[in-house]
Parts: structure tokens; sequence; C-alpha cells
């Protein structure tokens, strides 16, 4: 049975083992593309290769406006995970964690975003979840936090109810993961700040999401 929110953690090793490829996170032509940078994949277990997942073919991400007020209703195109992603060690860990985590066949399809946000220039703070407080029409959801570098804020943020108070309000550090049910809480993620104005700052993270193969 699936928890309706859990906090956990993965290993350094696995950390280390994606955190350089957030500097090639590409920007996009969608509303937050000049500053949530991103890729998008979907992912399954191997079951030809033991201990490691594989990409499904590309296809476009759509949300509905029921859940994304900001860009819901369009299809939007990201470009692949990076392959070495996907067969990294932090890849295994995260999904692992998920499918146990959210009550998943060891078989399910995960979607996976892995984003940067950055804040620079005279931006004085930059929004995470330009989405507000909200669902994103899964079963289950988590927020895995890779690095943080020359920022406050931008902490993740969980509500029993859209107008409720906040469950859960603190900065995902490297290693964290945050898993939610996303039936029954909502959440949203503070915005950041540049810490030292003379250089950009960014947070890394993964969001994994997936819905049950048995509805």
């Amino acid at each position: 049975m699936r928890s309706k929110i859990r906090l956990d953690e993965i290993s350094q090793e696995s950390v280390d083992s994606v955190k350089e490829s957030f500097n090639r996170l590409p920007k996009t032509n969608h509303l937050d593309g000049q500053y949530r940078l991103r890729r998008y994949s979907r992912v399954k277990i191997n079951e030809t290769y033991e201990f490691s997942y594989f990409k499904l073919p590309q296809q476009e991400f759509n949300q509905s406006k029921d859940y994304n007020k900001h860009q819901g209703g369009m299809s939007r195109t990201f470009e692949d995970i990076e392959d070495d992603v996907v067969r990294s060690v932090g890849m295994l860990e995260m999904c692992d964690k998920f499918l146990e985590s959210g009550g998943f066949s060891a078989d399910n399809e995960i979607e996976v975003h892995q984003m940067r946000i950055i804040t620079s220039g005279e931006v004085a703070r930059t929004q995470v979840s330009p989405e507000g407080i909200h669902q994103d029409g899964y079963d289950f959801i988590a927020i895995v936090g890779i690095d943080r570098y020359n920022i406050s804020g931008g902490n993740a943020l969980v509500y029993k109810t859209h107008g409720g108070k906040q469950i859960f309000d603190c900065p995902l550090q490297p290693k964290e993961m945050l898993m939610i049910n996303d039936r029954q809480l909502w959440h949203n993620a503070g915005t950041i700040a540049k810490l030292d104005q003379d250089k950009q700052g960014y947070m890394d993270a993964f969001i994994l999401t997936a819905r049950n193969n048995n509805g």
C-alpha cells in the first residue's frame, strides 16, 4: 500500500553518476523554457539486462488544464534524457525506490523529468513551480534533489488540500527524495533567489511520475 508522503535518500554515488549531465540540459521555446531547462523520457525496467532501465519511444508531454493552469492543454516536446543517465546507478536507485514506495509493479512505466531551474541577471527571484499549488494527475510523484548552487529558497511544499496549510515545507538537499501520493495531496515549490548577485544560481532535480498499470 502506497504512503501519502515519504522522505527518503539516494546515495552519494547515485548523485555523482548524474550530476554533471545537468550542465548539458537545453533551453526550450516553451513558456518556462528559458529558466527551467529540461529533458524528459519515459522509462521501464529492462527485463533483458538486469539492474537497469531503458527508454520508451519519445512522445510529446501534455497535461490537462485541470491540473496545469500555466501550460495545460499544450503539447510540449523535450529532448530525451541522455542514454548514460538512463543507464546510471542514479536512475536505477531513484526508479527502484519510486516503484516500491508507490506500490507499483516492477514493469510500471515511469515518466522522468530532468530539470535545472536557474536564476540569473537582474531577476530577484525565479519561480520553481509557476503552476502554483497543484496536482499532476498521476498516482504518485517524486522530487529528487541533486544539487543547489548559490541559491536560497526553493522549498518543497506539500498540502492536504488546495487551500490548506503546508504539512511539509523544506528545501530538498542533494540526495533527498520526496515521494507524494498525487491523488490525495497537493504540492508546490517556493521561489529561489541568488545568494551572490554576481553569479548564476540554480537548483537541479529529477521529477518522477507514474500511473498504476492496473488503473
